[in-house]
């Protein structure tokens, strides 16, 4: 096969798996093969994701999360709607603690979990840990995590980042313990280091979609350094 030849397959494979193609691939992306943004986000305010009596509204949450895809340009499937799932953690404080999330699969038996996670820009994962269930035979959970589009900062145990990457929003501050910092551009993959690490999340300034692999996941086993946190 020439050179010529080489070009038009690899085009062609591009055109056919979109942006993930060059990570399917093992390929690393160029910065010019970096997805870029195809619209423009709304300056979001707080007050728009709770009513009068300051209910959290699920559903203006997933408009946001749909947006975020659509400036992503991040494929939007008939069902997306259905299965997404947004919260607010309890807090009121949506635009700085918030979490989208799609579970694509959540296996007990064989102890396996697959998730998308959604953060709008400079969003917040709040801190946490998992643990296990020993009555369920549930061990406590594992997971990595593969950005998809924009960036993800990541925060661990382990020495403390010189100057991190993201200011921490100020009502969190006090919750914070663990400050290792993992930045997450596309295409880069990181994780717990070890079973019942505290660890927590913020996007960057263009927000995040972020693939997870873990083992499984279940709601109940997860601990929040926030007491207020409802979850």
């Amino acid at each position: 096969m020439n050179d010529s030849s080489r070009i038009a397959r690899r085009s062609a494979c591009a055109a056919v798996l979109g942006a993930g193609g060059t990570l399917l691939l093992g390929g690393q992306l160029s910065a010019a093969e970096k997805p870029v943004a195809k619209g423009k986000l709304p300056a979001f305010k707080n007050a728009d994701f709770y009513d009068a009596a300051g209910k959290f509204n699920a559903e203006a949450a997933k408009d946001a999360y749909l947006a975020l895809m659509r400036a992503f340009g991040y494929p939007i499937g008939k069902k997306l709607r259905e299965t997404l799932g947004a919260t607010d953690f309890g807090l009121g404080r949506f635009t700085e603690v918030g979490l989208g999330l799609n579970i694509w699969v959540s296996d007990k038996k064989y102890n396996y979990t697959t998730l998308e996670i959604y953060l709008l820009p400079n969003q917040m994962i709040p801190e946490h840990w998992h643990v296990a269930l020993e009555a369920e035979g549930v061990p406590s959970k594992m997971e990595s995590w593969l950005v998809r589009y924009g960036t993800s900062y990541t925060y661990g145990e382990g020495p403390a980042a010189a100057k991190m990457g993201v200011k921490i929003h100020e009502s969190e501050k006090k919750f914070i313990t663990t400050m290792n910092e993992t930045v997450l551009h596309v295409g880069d993959v990181t994780g717990i280091k070890r079973p019942g690490e505290k660890h927590w999340q913020q996007a960057g300034t263009e927000g995040a979609i972020v693939t997870e692999v873990s083992t499984y996941h279940a709601g109940e086993a997860v601990r929040f350094t926030n007491p207020n946190i409802k979850f």
